[in-house]
């Protein structure tokens, strides 16, 4: 799938700018990257948003600006931290024939039989790992079959990706990519039942003794006071 972007040239000498075109419905950004020397513009807001939904940061886009036509993969984006509304993009330029380091995103496939049938949570613990290959091999997702989890605790780890020979993966080999655990409320239950169980075991520790226990034995038959005996012995 091929994505184009229509980009508008900005100057940066006028620091005012910036505040009338992002009230204007569009996003600042730049083009940089190898030997293309930078360059400031900005998009259509609801262009971009598509862009990063359908392209990420593992598809490459052709951005048309300044009378060019640049190859490029999304590099970084920023957001307000309050409203999350896109405030700029950074594009890298890339060479066919020269290796990118980019983010790709993994997407789990399948369903779990300790899930389906045990009532186990999934839980993805990565959502993008980061890879270096040639542009042209940079693949769109990175898919991991989940239907191999079938016991509680199991996980899957980065070195479980699939990916051809010519993609790397960077990240740690042994990082987690997702894991099958007992939710929440069932563990919360579950502890409960073994405080009040505990709770039970100290009471019944805690009982006063039976009448007649070891310990409170009454005398048994005639069984005379010991003062009593002496008096017998005089007699």
């Amino acid at each position: 799938m091929e994505f184009i972007l229509e980009a508008n040239e900005r100057k940066v000498d006028k620091q005012s700018q910036l505040t009338d075109i992002r009230t204007g419905k569009r996003v600042p950004g730049i083009v940089y990257g190898f030997s293309q020397k930078p360059i400031s513009m900005d998009v259509d807001y609801r262009e971009l948003l598509k862009i990063l939904k359908e392209a990420g940061t593992s598809n490459v886009v052709t951005v048309k600006v300044a009378g060019k036509e640049i190859k490029v993969i999304v590099r970084e984006y920023q957001q307000d931290p309050v409203t999350d509304k896109l405030t700029h993009v950074d594009f890298m330029a890339i060479d066919a024939k020269k290796i990118v380091s980019t983010k790709v995103p993994v997407e789990l496939i399948g369903t779990s039989k300790v899930v389906r049938e045990q009532g186990g949570q999934l839980n993805k613990k990565i959502e993008t790992v980061d890879v270096q290959c040639l542009p042209g091999d940079l693949p769109a997702k990175i898919e991991i079959d989940v239907s191999v989890l079938v016991e509680m605790g199991q996980k899957l780890v980065v070195s479980d990706l699939v990916v051809d020979e010519k993609v790397t993966i960077m990240n740690d080999p042994n990082n987690p990519v997702a894991n099958v655990t007992l939710p929440k409320k069932i563990i919360i239950k579950t502890a409960a039942e073994a405080a009040e169980a505990a709770e039970g075991v100290e009471g019944a520790e805690g009982e006063a003794p039976v009448e007649g226990a070891e310990g409170e034995a009454k005398p048994e038959g005639d069984a005379k006071p010991e003062g009593d005996a002496k008096s017998e012995e005089k007699k």
